[in-house]
């Protein structure tokens, strides 16, 4: 289960590292290019912590900043065995330990905010980082709806097959309170991140971002059962639709590469730029377009061959068409991204 995880992590990773600090100054200039890649100094000093997965924790430069939350995933991924077979032994008793760990976590996210009057809002950055790596890129802190997410596979295992009977105010209810909680998510610390606004107090902040984290993989579980229980509509169609596919393989190499392509287009401008919304449309959709070209690439001369290569490791015996279909956890232990995708 590990050397699958590896395999389908780490190559790319690793030739991020050496594109990022050594074929960035080869397509990139300019004058805002005078300093290089952003993370060539922690690359050079500090990358082999990002490919032993502990940079969130091991060092504050990080090399390939937003590989944070690659050390997040494969840091909880290890411990998702343990979990499992406390599943697997003591059933719900298990998973009541886990809500009770799920509130825990939470508390203690809410406190060290309060106690420490942390703000995750730009304007409010005291410059050091101490608050980013402490309340983002700790894997503690994204646990709690790790952990939702985990209790509800469990949810779905225990009753694979079953039809709910629900009424139409129960499934409108649902869909009402879900969209409540995503949109609330994204949108509510809008007003107060405009540079005018007054400042919100450190308990808005600290309630505002410990209850996402608990209402936003609620959300995302109700679209799930909703979807699976005949209750999704133009949300399932849309959520299904075959045209992700070719996406959904190239998700983990855009999610690598497409801070590179943003870097490069901005530090290729020589001259200013005028700002508009149509400017930045046309920004987003070169940033994307390029990026997926590049995902593109490098899934076929790297992910591809490996995933073959992979294939070769997993023991033979059954043949595929009578294989029997794996259950929620078998899954989610062979490669929980690829089943979340």
């Amino acid at each position: 289960m590990y050397l699958h995880r590896l395999i389908r992590i780490a190559p790319v990773l690793s030739m991020a590292i050496l594109v990022y600090t050594k074929l960035m100054p080869v397509v990139a200039g300019g004058p805002l290019f005078s300093g290089g890649y952003s993370g060539t100094a922690a690359c050079e000093s500090d990358w082999y912590w990002t490919l032993l997965f502990v940079q969130n924790y091991a060092t504050s430069n990080i090399c390939i900043s937003h590989s944070w939350y690659l050390a997040v995933d494969m840091q909880l991924y290890i411990i998702s065995p343990l979990l499992l077979i406390a599943l697997y032994k003591w059933g719900k008793k298990a998973a009541a330990g886990i809500v009770v760990l799920v509130l825990l976590l939470s508390s203690c996210l809410f406190a060290t905010m309060m106690i420490n009057k942390y703000s995750m809002l730009l304007k409010n950055s005291t410059g050091d980082g101490s608050a980013n790596k402490k309340l983002y890129f700790a894997t503690h802190r994204h646990a709690a709806p790790w952990l939702i997410g985990f209790l509800f596979g469990y949810f779905l295992h225990l009753n694979r097959g079953k039809k709910f009977q629900l009424s139409r105010i129960a499934v409108w209810s649902g869909w009402v309170l879900s969209l409540a909680m995503i949109f609330t998510s994204i949108f509510a610390l809008y007003p107060a991140a405009q540079w005018s606004a007054p400042p919100l107090s450190t308990l808005e902040e600290s309630l505002y971002y410990t209850l996402t984290r608990v209402g936003w993989p609620l959300a995302l579980c109700w679209v799930v059962f909703a979807c699976m229980q005949g209750h999704g509509g133009l949300a399932n169609s849309f959520l299904s639709s075959p045209l992700w596919q070719p996406l959904s393989r190239l998700s983990y190499s855009v999610y690598i590469w497409h801070m590179f392509l943003v870097e490069v287009n901005t530090k290729n401008s020589r001259t200013n730029t005028y700002f508009s919304d149509y400017s930045m449309m046309l920004k987003f959709w070169s940033d994307f377009g390029f990026t997926v070209l590049m995902a593109y690439f490098f899934y076929l001369i790297i992910e591809a061959p490996l995933a073959g290569f992979d294939s070769l490791l997993r023991p033979k015996g059954t043949s595929r068409a009578k294989a029997p279909v794996p259950s929620l956890e078998t899954r989610e232990l062979e490669d929980p991204k690829e089943t979340n995708t």
